[in-house]
């Protein structure tokens, strides 16, 4: 490395033993990357002096290693290599523990080489499946953190997540820099006091500011643990925890947050714990990803469904709220939608000189698009109307408008009709509709004619008016194609001719009478089977009674 050249240039034939020391940290320390020199350092250099004296090196050659490393950070620090010295911030001098203190761990699992890598597989397939049940972060961390602990023979450990994209977790406790608590299992005392202060205050600890460092690719043995370090020192009780191991979840090589587990007799953890560690932060992570990416598809829903559920407030509220009273005349409708929003629609609105409009009417296409230009249709019909006495007319006008105002690929079917309420005539145009069927008093059922085509198609149609005359106890059926459309158990269509049959054999003379003898029978019809299209009613009945 180009520093390493540096410092190495600066040592006298005397001094190589200082460089062989460097050496002997930097391939404990960084063997497979490009090492640059930092302030915090000071937490591998606790570490590394560590190792040393769990490997049975004497105090004597201990205090030649950090004499030489703390040579070369001198220099680093001369040359304005370093934001802060590691020697200074974090006395490297400071006693160690003894020897009796630290045990170092035994392998995990015993047996061959073949034997212990089926069953760290084992394991790992075991969290694998305790994460592949958790949906959310919380959950999905939660159960990780115990299974690790309790897996590999340990007692405490807690998680601290950085922020993602979508918004913070209720369970999470902010900290510092962006850090939460996340999760945590087995805390003593002393760290579950006050409402466990001492893992949640701002103060950045020593494996926070080594990931922030960019520095925790692995699992490794962090020394002394600062929050540890002040919950003794705030008299609580640590059952004999002061170190731990750091994992670093990640996921697509983006640091997602970091668990320590720690044990109440310090064990120093093996290359085979670390490794398996690793592992395991990097399975964390993605299972974290998916739970992340999950939680964010869910409120994205909730948002879309409550945005939707507002819509569907406002399409219905474009719906008659109530029927009018038409003197010598009953009316009933009902609409359902598919989808949360509806390409269907009705009005009844008045019209000059006692006159009524009645519209029926169906967007080509259904969901929130649909919904939109039936707003859009249905407004302008209703300032159409009042410029045309003919339904033709109004229908051409909304027509023009349809083909100025909208780029949608749709179009839309519409029935319009005026009534004349005094003379019982019906005039109407039939733009593409389900032609509506008249039932006579007598029984007989006969639908009335299209006089067009549907509107929003081309900007050059031609459509016409029809009449009728409504004789007493006469009924004026219309309908969309949701209706005959309607599928049974069996796959079969509700069809026109059960439709016939239905309005032939409808109880009772009001609109809302007959209209419950039709819902009822399609019900009967398709039974379970959900509805696929848009289905709207409107139902004109003129009174028994003879009028002039």
């Amino acid at each position: 490395m180009h520093e390493l050249e540096h410092f190495a240039a600066t040592l006298g034939p005397e001094e190589s033993q200082v460089l062989e020391h460097l050496r002997a940290f930097l391939e404990w320390y960084a063997p497979d990357r490009e090492f640059v020199p930092a302030g915090e350092d000071d937490v591998a250099l606790r570490t590394y002096l560590m190792q040393m004296q769990m490997d049975g090196a004497a105090p004597g050659e201990r205090r030649a290693h950090m004499a030489s490393l703390r040579r070369f950070y001198d220099w680093a620090d001369a040359q304005g290599l370093l934001d802060s010295h590691p020697f200074t911030s974090f006395s490297i001098q400071r006693p160690s523990l003894k020897r009796e203190q630290i045990r170092r761990r035994g392998e995990i699992f015993t047996g061959s080489v073949e034997e212990r890598e089926i069953a760290r597989l084992r394991l790992m397939n075991r969290l694998a499946e305790q994460l592949n049940r958790s949906s959310d972060v919380h959950t999905a961390l939660t159960a990780a953190l115990e299974s690790l602990v309790a897996l590999m023979g340990l007692q405490t450990g807690w998680a601290f997540l950085l922020p993602a994209d979508d918004p913070a977790h209720p369970t999470a406790v902010a900290v510092a820099d962006g850090f939460s608590l996340a999760a945590a299992c087995g805390l003593p005392p002393g760290l579950e006091k006050h409402d466990r202060h001492h893992l949640n205050k701002p103060e950045v600890c020593h494996c926070q500011a080594v990931m922030q460092a960019g520095r925790l690719k692995r699992a490794v043995n962090i020394v002394e643990c600062t929050r540890l370090q002040d919950a003794a020192r705030d008299d609580g009780d640590n059952q004999g925890l002061i170190f731990h191991a750091s994992v670093p979840i990640m996921a697509a090589g983006r640091p997602l947050g970091i668990i320590n587990v720690a044990t109440q007799e310090w064990q120093f953890l093996t290359s085979a714990d670390l490794q398996l560690l690793s592992a395991v932060g990097a399975q964390v992570g993605t299972a974290l990803e998916r739970a992340r990416l999950y939680d964010l598809t869910r409120a994205q829903q909730l948002r879309l469904e409550r945005e939707l559920g507002l819509a569907r407030a406002v399409q219905e509220s474009l719906l008659p709220d109530h029927l009018p009273r038409i003197p010598g005349y009953s009316l009933a409708a009902d609409w359902r939608s598919a989808l949360e929003m509806a390409g269907d629609f009705y009005d009844i609105f008045p019209l000059p000189d006692g006159r009524w409009g009645l519209l029926i009417a169906d967007v080509s296409d259904k969901g929130a698009a649909a919904a939109m230009y039936m707003a859009m249709t249905r407004s302008l019909i209703r300032a159409s109307a009042a410029n045309y006495a003919s339904p033709a007319g109004t229908l051409k006008e909304v027509n023009q408008a349809l083909m100025a105002h909208s780029s949608v690929d749709m179009f839309v079917t519409v029935f319009y009709a005026v009534l004349d309420a005094g003379s019982h005539t019906l005039m109407y145009a039939n733009a593409g509709q389900n032609p509506p069927l008249l039932r006579e008093a007598g029984g007989g059922v006969r639908g009335l004619a299209r006089t067009g085509m549907a509107l929003g198609v081309s900007g050059d149609i031609k459509i016409s008016d029809a009449s009728v005359l409504l004789g007493p106890g006469s009924c004026l059926f219309m309908y969309t194609d949701g209706l005959t459309d309607s599928l049974n158990p069996r796959g079969e269509e509700y069809g026109q001719a059960r439709l016939a049959a239905a309005l032939t054999g409808a109880r009772g003379r009001d609109a809302g009478s007959q209209l419950d003898h039709l819902l009822e029978d399609l019900q009967a019809f398709a039974g379970d089977v959900p509805a696929f299209d848009d289905i709207t009613l409107l139902v004109l009945s003129r009174d028994q009674a003879v009028g002039p």
